[in-house]
């Protein structure tokens, strides 16, 4: 199920932003401490808990749960992810999904949390940090279940999606030809054997971190995690990937987001925005950019579906300066 919009108010950086979704690929654009990944983390971990998932907590509880290990606030104390300022704060987070939506309310003073509305319970969405996964996998999980560790909880879910059993049989199209090509970029299939992650025939750890991202992608198309109907949230996908492999990775999430899986990422990468917008162009995927920018009262949020007509846009500022300042030396 796709989400078409995402509200919140007195959340973290933000006064009040409201985003619209589109159903293709959603990006984040902006400087850091904007509040980009405090978006995608608040979306994630509200439809992460708005389904039980074998949890036998009731809602309210699944979805402070999931906060506090998600943002991983002092003691738990999810009342300080409210908007800092002075007196008594109640943060809104909202979301739609068509004609479902999960509203509900966080209290700075008890750390309370409080569901205003609930028709949304059939999420699926998973959240990729910029770090990739499958090198550190070994050992993590069980560490995490029995310690305290500095990682949020959206390495230990990436993790648990990694570790699930391939499907039987062969990925349909569109989504089987996609593995193909991961497969081909990263020279070989992505497999599990016992508590460590192969690709082709080399330990994850001595692949190199780019094809250990797109690898990571490829076993969650094999295993069904990444698939159409379902949201994949990627904080910035492009890290640690050259030029080359940037374009394949833009190329890639196009034709995921053609096969239907909604896509909203956080990016600081002019080529791969700029080969988002031609591929929009190319093949009419749907795209959508957010700019974040930081102002006294809160980040603001624009929207729009050409980077031409975002009113700011950080990324092409900053390359238009440097060829300025280039063209001033000739």
């Amino acid at each position: 199920m796709g989400v078409t919009r995402l509200v919140l108010e007195d959340f973290g950086a933000f006064e009040r932003v409201d985003l619209r979704f589109c159903s293709g690929i959603n990006v984040f654009l902006g400087a850091n401490a904007t509040g980009k990944t405090h978006a995608m983390k608040a979306l994630y971990a509200s439809l992460r808990a708005a389904p039980a998932n074998g949890s036998t907590l009731p809602p309210k509880a699944r979805l402070a749960e999931k906060f506090a290990r998600v943002f991983q606030p002092a003691d738990a104390k999810i009342g300080r992810l409210t908007r800092r300022r002075a007196g008594q704060r109640r943060a809104l987070i909202r979301i739609e999904a068509g004609e479902n939506e999960l509203a509900f309310t966080i209290h700075s003073k008890d750390s309370s949390l409080r569901i205003r509305k609930r028709s949304l319970d059939d999420a699926s969405a998973l959240f990729l940090p910029s770090h990739e996964l499958l090198s550190m996998y070994e050992g993590f999980a069980a560490a995490y279940r029995q310690r305290e560790l500095s990682f949020d909880e959206t390495y230990y879910d990436g993790c648990m999606a990694l570790s699930a059993s391939s499907l039987r049989g062969s990925r349909p199209p569109p989504m089987g030809s996609i593995l193909t090509r991961l497969e081909k970029v990263v020279g070989g299939k992505t497999a599990q054997k016992g508590d460590r992650f192969y690709v082709g025939q080399l330990e994850a750890h001595l692949v190199a971190e780019g094809h250990r991202k797109l690898a990571s992608l490829a076993r969650l198309i094999s295993n069904g995690e990444v698939a159409p109907g379902r949201v994949l949230i990627w904080d910035e996908p492009e890290a640690n990937l050259n030029p080359k492999l940037v374009v394949e990775l833009a190329e890639m999430l196009a034709e995921l987001a053609d096969a239907g899986v909604q896509v909203v990422c956080a990016s600081h990468d002019y080529l791969f925005t700029q080969t988002l917008e031609l591929l929009s162009e190319e093949r009419e995927t749907p795209v959508r950019y957010f700019s974040f920018v930081k102002q006294r009262e809160g980040t603001r949020v624009s929207s729009a579906d050409v980077l031409g007509e975002l009113p700011e846009n950080l990324i092409r500022s900053a390359f238009m300066a440097h060829f300025d300042r280039r063209r001033s030396l000739e």
